[in-house]
């Protein structure tokens, strides 16, 4: 009898062990994820994983599993679910077909701790089947650590593509290359830095199973060339309309009257526009069309994804933020373009091409001045740019060749419709500089921007100042010489006369950019080491590229900003415009700092003047 009684709580035991160590079921890695996971960001965040969901991710997560295929590239925009896709991957791998794993980020601090922290560890902790695998983690227990986990038949790594350290440890089957356009090219005496994290799958060739999610920088950047070693994978859906499969496409967006609430998708076959829902509804019936299936490298597979896809976006808000990118493009800053074109559309820019200066290794040029105004130096420009909220000065010293030594830089905040900016600028053109000699040199000329912002307020500032050599000046491009004569331009409610003169800024720009390179000698630029003189300070004086654009059929030549912002370079125009218009007389500058400085004399004791005062002619003589 008690056998009997206990034979059916030790049956109870016998099967829950052999379940424990039973094999797992044959499962694709998209019915895994829709068996096994839950959701844990997002919008969705605490909900069962649904593909369906998503449609599109079940071909990029099945596709490891195909016969012969080893990598997986996706080419992606943000708001598409890619980072879903990589933690469902890793899920799989964990539980039914436990290998050891490697994870790269970008770096280390804080993007690889972030992804194990915030994305990583809420997963393990959601998910029963992956919980029961992973070590419990306790104090100075080095098996679950941050960046370092183990699980029942394999282990999980964490590394940043930055430390060559986190790289070289032991084999992987998995391996997880996660926003590759932001590694590093190079690992210091290691070699390319893809190309390193590779090698570490090498043992498993033939078994080895490689993700590259990323979203695109440039053309022809790691995410890009990889994704043209694939076989270019377009997710095409039916059209309602009219039943061909057709591809998602930007150009295929259409709106009215600058409203993005008219956006629709059109069929490129019939034209029919679909909405929002007809778009989602679409997605279910979707598949994934090869578009270059004759690759040569069978083992890669590669898919592009845009925001046009994901449910959670709109057509609407696509439009909209493609609206604002193209009105900050017109106004001359071109970031917000190529971050919606990186971001939404998932496609690489062009790469700038033209004559130009990169900013890399200027920074290393600076050189430590014996005195604010090295010895070689004799006059003093500046340059002054004008914004709403601020001045921007650049000081710039010259020798006779022009060789010239950057010297200060200030930015003046303040409302520039109000004296106090101003007010402020007088006393930074006031001051003096002190030179090797020992002479304290004045700024000789000043040449200010009045094209754009504030042209009144600097019209009255130049009239004001021209004791000071301090001139109005405007920008043109084209053929034109560094420096035109001054045209009269009448202002004001007295209709003064303000000399106004005339920059070739091509010509201009391409003397400075030609100079730059330039360490030392005739036309030589100097930057002093300095606080103020950082990346930023170097990446505004090359914030410009001279390329070639086509009006008409016609070739020509202009200056292309290739960054944001561009004052430095813009008031280091200026202050050779300055130099230009003063045509200073450098010899006697020259014999002048030449001559010892002599110390300032003592003050003169007064004298007290007599009680009597004495008279011209003598008071023995009479007046006559």
């Amino acid at each position: 009898m008690l056998s009997v009684a206990c034979s059916e709580p030790v049956q109870e035991v016998l099967t829950r062990y052999r379940a424990r160590w039973a094999p797992p079921p044959r499962l694709t890695i998209s019915e895994f994820a829709d068996r096994e996971l839950v959701v844990t960001s997002g919008p969705r965040a605490g909900a069962r994983w649904r593909t369906d969901f998503a449609p599109y991710q079940r071909g990029i997560l099945d596709a490891l599993l195909e016969p012969g295929v080893e990598i997986v590239v996706v080419r992606s925009s943000a708001q598409v679910g890619k980072t879903s896709v990589a933690l469902a991957t890793i899920a799989y791998h964990v539980a039914h077909d436990p290998c050891p794993i490697l994870i790269v980020q970008p770096t280390v601090t804080p993007m690889a701790e972030d992804f194990s922290r915030n994305r990583l560890d809420p997963l393990i902790a959601a998910t029963p089947i992956l919980r029961d695998l992973f070590a419990a983690r306790r104090k100075k227990d080095a098996s679950n650590t941050i960046l370092a986990k183990t699980f029942r038949g394999g282990s999980l790594s964490i590394a940043g593509a930055n430390s060559a350290a986190s790289l070289a440890a032991r084999s992987v089957r998995l391996l997880v290359l996660d926003e590759v356009d932001r590694y590093p090219a190079e690992l210091p005496g290691e070699g390319a830095t893809i190309e390193v994290a590779m090698k570490r799958t090498m043992a498993f060739r033939g078994r080895r199973r490689i993700l590259m999610p990323s979203t695109p920088t440039l053309k022809g950047a790691p995410i890009d060339a990889w994704f043209h070693r694939g076989d270019e994978r377009s997710f095409q859906v039916p059209c309602p309309g009219c039943g061909v499969l057709f591809a998602f496409r930007w150009r295929d967006v259409r709106w009215k009257n600058e409203d993005p609430s008219t956006a629709r998708l059109h069929c490129p076959h019939c034209d029919y526009g679909l909405d929002d829902a007809e778009r989602v509804a679409a997605l279910d019936q979707g598949e994934w069309v090869p578009q270059n299936p004759g690759r040569a490298e069978r083992t890669v597979v590669s898919f592009h994804l845009w925001e046009a896809m994901s449910p959670f976006s709109s057509l609407a808000d696509i439009v909209t933020a493609f609206l604002r990118a193209r009105a900050a493009q017109k106004a001359g800053d071109n970031g917000p373009m190529h971050t919606w074109q990186n971001t939404t559309l998932g496609e690489p820019l062009e790469p700038e091409t033209g004559e130009g200066l990169a900013s890399d290794g200027l920074l290393r040029r600076c050189e430590p001045y014996a005195a604010e105004v090295p010895l070689g130096a004799c006059c003093l420009t500046a340059g002054i740019d004008v914004q709403d909220d601020r001045l921007e000065l650049l000081v710039v010293s010259w020798a006779p060749d022009e060789e010239s030594w950057i010297v200060d830089r200030r930015s003046i905040p303040g409302d520039t419709s109000q004296p106090a900016a101003w007010a402020d600028l007088d006393a930074a053109l006031e001051r003096r500089y002190r030179h090797t000699s020992g002479a304290a040199l004045p700024i000789e000329a000043a040449c200010i921007d009045s094209g754009g912002h504030r042209t009144t307020a600097v019209y009255d500032y130049a009239l004001r100042q021209r004791a000071r050599r301090v001139y109005a000046i405007i920008g043109r491009d084209g053929d034109r010489p560094i420096v035109s004569s001054s045209s009269p331009k009448r202002w004001g409610r007295q209709r003064r006369k303000v000399p106004l003169y005339t920059i070739g800024v091509d010509a201009a720009k391409k003397l400075w950019m030609d100079r730059l390179p330039i360490a030392s000698g005739p036309g030589g630029v100097h930057l002093p080491q300095a606080d103020w003189l950082d990346q930023g300070f170097v990446d505004e004086l090359t914030a410009e590229r001279l390329v070639t654009k086509f009006h008409s059929g016609i070739p020509r030549k202009v200056w292309k900003k290739i960054r944001t912002r561009n004052e430095t370079l813009d008031c280091s125009v200026y202050a050779l415009a300055a130099l230009r218009l003063l045509r200073p007389d450098f010899a006697a500058m020259v014999a002048r700092l030449a001559k010892p400085v002599a110390p300032a004399p003592p003050p003169a004791t007064p004298t007290k003047p007599p009680w009597i005062p004495p008279r011209p002619h003598g008071w023995l003589r009479g007046r006559r």
